[in-house]
């Protein structure tokens, strides 16, 4: 890639790390409920999951999900009811304000499955990180893709860590079961299942 090329990479991957979304929404959620090192565990969840849709992408399977409407379909479904579900949980969950060293056990694989079942993470990266390879290049199209992906998700870790960092003091502020802390958690909860309808409705 040229300088240019590059530049445009990584500040187009810092920028769409702060676009607001479930996974996003997931992380400073977390944070808020169960502190910085919960914060870190859903961000390390996010980017296996990321991974996952980078390695879709370099193998081509890509291809045959933009093939088969009914495949993608039905991932969005998916991917739609379970952002549902984990916004009915979050706004059920009971939180402490303390860092406990016993996070709760399913905050790596709900992140994780967050990212790894929407269909249109899989497209973003089809079609931003085709604009950066080379066909001419010695290395295979897939290995670059595969590469241009870890490197953007380590560019993504950037936007992850000053988010986690911003809501960590406000947490500090939070009162468990206070009115303030209670509106935090609707509004998480309602932001993930608007964003579950939205996932399923949206074309």
């Amino acid at each position: 890639m040229t300088n240019e090329q590059i530049a445009v990479f990584v500040l187009t991957c810092i920028g769409f790390g702060f676009i607001p979304g479930p996974a996003l929404l997931q992380t400073v959620s977390l944070t808020l409920q169960h502190g910085q090192r919960a914060g870190m565990v859903s961000a390390l969840g996010i980017h296996l999951g990321s991974l996952f849709q980078v390695g879709i992408v370099a193998i081509g399977a890509v291809a045959v999900l933009k093939a088969s409407p009914g495949l993608y379909h039905a991932l969005k479904l998916a991917a739609g009811g379970y952002l549902v579900w984990l916004g009915i949980q979050r706004i059920r969950a009971r939180a402490s304000i303390h860092e406990s060293a016993c996070l709760p056990r399913n905050i790596l694989a709900s992140s994780a499955l967050i990212e790894a079942l929407n269909p249109k993470s899989a497209l973003f990266y089809f079609s931003f990180l085709l604009q950066f390879t080379d066909p001419d290049a010695a290395l295979g199209l897939g290995w670059q893709v595969f590469l241009l992906g870890l490197c953007a998700n380590v560019l993504f870790s950037l936007s992850d860590v000053a988010c986690i960092a911003l809501a960590h003091p406000l947490r500090e502020r939070l009162t468990p079961g206070g009115r303030l802390f209670s509106a935090c958690q609707w509004t998480a909860g309602l932001l993930f299942i608007t964003l579950g309808i939205l996932a399923i409705v949206q074309d």
